[in-house]
């Protein structure tokens, strides 16, 4: 009896706040249009909007999602014409909320981007790369390349308004979603654009692992070439040329030379660094070599980029079997330092010698 009588009165209700919601988007309604009865010239936005705001909500607590949808649209519309984006910006993202629940990912994204736009205009940088951050992580399932545009768009943000210092969750979200896509140089651009932001904080540890998480998102790829660029890039910057993460890096690049599969297996399993890289690049790393990477090519590669001009001279062509190569025996002992114990001193790499990839090379480095 009391249950029946509890599912009247929610019914009673339910019907109250409908009709209460309707009567309001019709006073605001009215009040948005000029009236000359009532000596109105211009719309009352400031009497229309809390009416709007409060159908808006009715409407969403009864759970009238499209009706939701239009009054709330019609409200951000009202505090834009007020001057208030900051409440215009608070209206768009629950917007952006029910499309979500609608299934609407075009609409989640669009509405997603007008809140931070909105929040931008009232100098809110670091709200409106949060609201960005929020919607491209919602979309990562649904629409995966809405959520790349908006984890984009975060990014610009954080970095055009100099609000470095929030950016880092955004960073670490956009990469770690891109490697799931597989979408190997765009998770490269974000690492080494995380890199340089982390300089300017003065984060090292985070700037020197974003570095090695590049080189190792390369090499996973399987492009050998790439990944030397990308060190080479990063070598021009003085906190990274003497770290930790440089020497497992040049290391790695050692045993990749050498087409030692268990080598490389070896390394990544042996030196810590590599699992405290960002989860998502740390599990990449502590798998290489990637199954479907070619590593013969790749050593043949290497071979040629990291040898010293004096070691190529005299070196002996081998055609398509060629495994290692036949190395001079002058330097070999500086070329192969770290291939059998894994142990990598200081060497000549981290003194300069081997920033450039050739002596007309003159792409910027990281640091310039």
């Amino acid at each position: 009896m009391l249950s029946a009588m509890n599912s009247i009165i929610s019914k009673e209700k339910a019907l109250t706040m409908e009709k209460e919601a309707k009567d309001l988007l019709k006073k605001a309604k009215g009040l948005t249009a000029p009236s000359l009865l009532e000596l109105r010239f211009k719309p009352d936005w400031e009497a229309a909007a809390p009416m709007l705001d409060k159908a808006a909500l009715l409407y969403k607590q009864l759970g009238h999602i499209d009706k939701a949808l239009e009054a709330y649209e019609r409200a951000a519309h009202a505090q834009e014409r007020l001057g208030s984006q900051w409440h215009a910006a608070k209206h768009y993202e629950v917007i952006a909320d029910l499309s979500r629940q609608q299934n609407r990912p075009k609409e989640t994204a669009k509405y997603f981007k007008m809140a931070a736009d909105y929040y931008l205009e009232c100098g809110k940088p670091t709200t409106a790369g949060e609201v960005l951050t929020r919607g491209a992580r919602v979309l990562e399932e649904p629409d995966p390349e809405e959520a790349v545009r908006l984890y984009y768009d975060a990014l610009d943000v954080y970095e055009s308004s100099e609000r470095e210092a929030y950016a880092v969750d955004s960073f670490r979200a956009a990469a770690s979603f891109l490697l799931r896509l597989e979408r190997w140089a765009d998770a490269v651009e974000v690492l080494m654009r995380f890199g340089a932001l982390s300089d300017k904080v003065g984060a090292r540890n985070t700037q020197n692992k974003s570095y090695l998480g590049a080189v190792v998102t390369w090499l996973w790829a399987g492009d050998a070439e790439a990944a030397w660029a990308t060190f080479q890039d990063a070598m021009h910057v003085e906190s990274f040329e003497s770290s930790e993460e440089a020497f497992a890096a040049d290391a790695l690049f050692e045993v990749y030379r050498l087409n030692d599969e268990a080598a490389i297996t070896s390394l990544v399993k042996s030196r810590p660094i590599f699992k405290q890289l960002d989860s998502q690049v740390a599990r990449l790393a502590v798998r290489l070599p990637s199954p479907g990477s070619k590593i013969r090519r790749m050593a043949r590669k290497l071979k040629r980029l990291m040898a010293d001009p004096e070691d190529e001279e005299g070196e002996e062509e081998e055609g398509e079997g060629w495994a290692l190569g036949t190395v001079k025996q002058e330097g070999a002992e500086h070329r192969h330092r770290c291939t059998k114990m894994m142990i990598l001193p200081q060497t000549d790499i981290h003194k300069g010698k081997r920033k450039k990839l050739s002596d007309n090379d003159d792409r910027p480095g990281l640091g310039s």
